[in-house]
């Protein structure tokens, strides 16, 4: 039955809120000291919630790998990055994680292997030397990765989930520090064996010993993004790093000379008006007391007749014709003003 409730489900099963509250006090955060921070990556966040109680609680930077696009947003509300692909479909910093905190499927790929065996070989490369694994996982299937974890995790911890929450799967709660070296340790493959199959002490709300320091690592960026193209995410990248934020470019484009400047003198009504007839005020609203104008000028080009010698030959010549539109806000009247006669010059008017 659990089973067949989990398929229905799309595999969604979130941790826990109280089992996720008792690890959180299974572990401890080191003491700051400089540009050092503590990272923990959650690689199935769901809807982060059990992932934001736990990097609050160590005070760690939160990275979470959710599938499902609804979940992912949701979790996007409460960790700091988020990635909305598969976790085997990410571009990840080795050795860049103090925590990997991992609640994978309990289900099988289509070429029936074990997906939480897959889940933790693959993502133990971001997890440094020192690193806690924090690993939830259906007690019976542990002995399925005893061989891995004995080579590259030490310092193991066991819990079952405490009741009622352990009749739904089963599902144990293992702590390891990551090796600095992969090494084979049969007994400690041995240990994990028999913690798969005997009974195990429940995961209290309080640890009886002392809690498990985490590592601090150097603060930074990491390399954290997705292997397929994200609109999202390429959004945010070019604001921050874009080629149009980068001071060489703007340099070159809008030089300091080439910028707005405020003239030294106020502008007068002629000035004001050629400035709007050559469009740089478009669309700007005018105040003067109760009313407010909104004004809109260009300038187009007229071909006149002039009068020569010869009667057989039509001589034109081109003049600009200048105009503004005024439009009252008040009252709705439009005024076409400045349209004078082919003769005149241009820019002529009144000062």
């Amino acid at each position: 039955m659990p089973r067949l409730e989990a398929t229905a489900r799309a595999g969604y099963w979130p941790t826990p809120a109280r089992v996720a509250d008792a690890i959180s006090r299974y572990l401890a955060s080191p003491t700051k000291t400089g540009r050092r921070t503590v990272r923990l990556l959650d690689p199935c966040a769901r809807t982060g919630e059990a992932t934001a109680d736990i990097a609050k609680a160590l005070g760690a930077e939160s990275f979470g790998i959710e599938l499902n696009t609804e979940r992912a947003e949701a979790a996007r509300t409460r960790l700091d990055h988020v990635l909305a692909t598969s976790a085997f479909s990410v571009r990840l910093a080795n050795c860049a994680l103090s925590v990997l905190f991992l609640n994978p499927p309990y289900a099988q790929d289509d070429e029936k292997r074990r997906l939480e065996h897959a889940f933790v070989t693959a993502m133990a490369r971001a997890l440094c030397p020192g690193g806690v694994l924090v690993f939830l996982i259906p007690q019976e299937r542990l002995a399925v990765s005893a061989r891995y974890l004995a080579s590259h995790y030490t310092s193991f911890a066991a819990y079952r989930f405490p009741d009622p929450e352990f009749a739904a799967f089963r599902q144990m709660v293992l702590f390891a520090v990551r090796k600095t070296h992969g090494t084979h340790d049969a007994a400690g493959q041995a240990q994990l064996e028999r913690w798969s199959e005997t009974e195990l002490p429940p995961l209290l709300p309080e640890p009886a010993g002392a809690p498990l320091v985490v590592p601090s690592l150097p603060a930074g960026e990491i390399l954290f993004g997705s292997l397929f193209f994200d609109a999202r995410q390429a959004a945010t990248e070019a604001q921050r790093r874009g080629v149009w934020v980068q001071p060489q470019l703007t340099e070159q484009l809008w030089p300091p000379e080439e910028r707005a400047v405020r003239p030294l003198m106020p502008l007068r009504r002629g000035h004001l008006a050629l400035l709007i007839a050559a469009g740089f005020l478009n669309n700007v609203v005018l105040t003067h007391g109760n009313q407010r104008i909104l004004v809109k000028g260009r300038i187009h080009k007229e071909l006149v007749p002039i009068e020569t010698d010869d009667e057989d030959t039509e001589v034109e010549r081109e003049v600009l014709r200048t105009s503004v539109v005024a439009l009252d806000l008040e009252t709705g009247a439009l005024e076409v003003i400045g349209d004078g006669d082919a003769s005149a010059p241009v820019g002529s008017v009144d000062p």
